[in-house]
């Protein structure tokens, strides 16, 4: 049966697959701009109080879901320079 993960890695492998050691470092180096960490912060403190608009809601989705796809991606990137160094 197939699992989440095997739908991702199927997903991200014609991605990993034109990693270069140096594209895959920078997209483990990758880090948000301050902004939207703050604008993140700020959103998560109003979802934790209850007091998100529906607008808000969204632009918070928005956030996660790409906090989400990234963190996939820099794992790919740090997998396929640990198999590097093997």
């Amino acid at each position: 049966m197939a699992t989440v993960q095997n739908h991702l890695d199927r997903y991200f492998d014609p991605v990993v697959s034109v990693f270069t050691p140096e594209l895959a470092e920078k997209i483990v180096s990758l880090q948000p701009e301050q902004e939207a960490i703050d604008r993140v912060n700020e959103l998560g403190d109003k979802a934790n109080e209850g007091a998100l608009t529906d607008d808000e809601r969204a632009e918070y989705k928005d956030y996660v879901d790409a906090g989400d796809f990234i963190a996939l991606l820099k794992a790919k990137a740090r997998r396929y320079l640990a198999n590097q160094a093997e």
